[in-house]
């Protein structure tokens, strides 16, 4: 291996590894975090909507956007900590929020009279 392959494959380690200085796992976390705390904004936005205009699509925006955002990020720490659960698991959990999240959000583009 040339030098400037060893160069590159250590500096190629280095992005792999830390991101402003934090490790990996560190890192998702608070991506994860800022994700999660940015959807509850968008989240109780599109609720306070729904108050304040009785629209039933604003208030499946705000279940799904945070079905979306909050609640698998949530859910995901919490079942990994307080469980003995498998990675496998706790993806279930996160796709089936997901999945959730996108049919409350395809159910708030129905026009509301058409029940």
């Amino acid at each position: 291996m040339t030098g400037l392959a060893a160069v590159g494959l250590r500096a190629a380690h280095v992005l792999e590894t830390t991101v402003f200085g934090l490790d990996e796992g560190t890192t998702i976390f608070f991506v994860g975090l800022a994700s999660a705390a940015l959807g509850s904004v968008v989240a109780w936005t599109a609720y306070r909507g729904y108050v304040r205009n009785e629209s039933r699509p604003m208030l499946f925006l705000a279940v799904g956007v945070a079905f979306l955002t909050v609640i698998p990020f949530v859910l995901s720490h919490t079942v990994d900590l307080a469980t003995a659960a498998t990675d496998a698991t706790v993806l279930l959990v996160v796709t089936a929020c997901h999945l959730l999240g996108l049919v409350s959000i395809v159910r708030s583009f129905r026009r509301p009279d058409t029940a």
